[in-house]
């Protein structure tokens, strides 16, 4: 009998560790309602959560725990397969940084001054900020701007004016192992014009980049407006797919100047930058 209740006990155990997190008092809740309980919680009380047991911790460690978090919240899930072979860290990231389908530039359109960019140069008088833009045609409303209303831009000067943001894109929960093994799209966008009576010169880089910043892959663009030809917006964009491994960084860089050395902003105007990053 002793053996007997002893296996008893053995298999009695086995059953409550089995549905451990899943009890509550002589209730039994299904896991669907404890994952749904989950999701209501903060990041912070969830990190928490995944120490109270194995099987909390295996729900909150599923890919399918933060598309349903997010779903829950009325966020936004970008199209990235749920692929039993992508680290489900990953997709806590998602949810917590949002690197897909959103633009990664801060401050595309000079609404925040030259807040987030790097300055290169500023010949000349300066960057100024415009809005509405002066001397060229109105910004057209796929110029992918930060809201219907702004409709400002950068405008540059009679010497060289140009700067560049650089994103590190760990800080996103892109790990190497993402962009080496997946290689999502990353696509770069910039707009630009010139004035009704000045000419101007335009230039930008996209460039992605290893740990180190050294150069993987780049798109390099350059183009002169002549005088009394420049007051359309023109976008340039370019996408880079099955890019070699090693990428860590992505750098967007543009700027310009006039080509009448006429005192004042005379030079290009730049709005509407992007870089987007996206499974295909």
């Amino acid at each position: 009998m002793g053996s007997q209740s002893s296996k008893c006990e053995t298999m009695m155990k086995a059953e409550v560790e089995g549905v451990d997190g899943f009890v509550f008092g002589s209730h039994f809740l299904a896991e669907e309602i404890v994952t749904h309980i989950l999701c209501l919680e903060d990041v912070e009380t969830i990190k928490t959560c995944r120490l109270v047991c194995k099987n909390w911790n295996a729900l909150i460690s599923n890919r399918y725990f933060w598309k349903k978090k997010a779903l829950v919240e009325s966020k936004h899930w970008p199209n990235v397969p749920l692929d039993n072979t992508i680290p489900w860290t990953l997709y806590a990231n998602i949810y917590l940084n949002e690197p897909f389908e959103r633009n990664l530039i801060k401050n595309p359109c000079g609404k925040k001054k030259l807040e987030n960019w790097s300055i290169l140069s500023e010949g000349g008088d300066k960057f100024t900020i415009e809005q509405p833009p002066s001397g060229s045609e109105k910004i057209p409303h796929d110029a992918n701007l930060e809201n219907d209303l702004d409709d400002s831009c950068f405008a540059t000067s009679f010497h060289s004016c140009s700067k560049e943001q650089t994103i590190q894109l760990s800080r996103l929960g892109l790990t190497p192992e993402v962009m080496d093994d997946y290689k999502p799209c990353i696509t770069f966008t910039d707009w630009y014009a010139g004035r009704f009576d000045c000419g101007c010169v335009y230039e930008c880089q996209f460039l992605l980049l290893d740990k180190s910043k050294k150069i993987i892959e780049k798109f390099e663009h350059r183009t002169t407006i002549k005088q009394w030809q420049g007051n359309t917006w023109h976008k340039v964009s370019h996408r880079f797919t099955d890019y070699s491994a090693g990428v860590r960084f992505v750098k967007f860089y543009h700027g310009g100047m006039d080509t009448q050395f006429w005192a004042g902003h005379y030079g290009v105007k730049l709005t509407g930058s992007s870089i987007k990053i996206n499974f295909l």
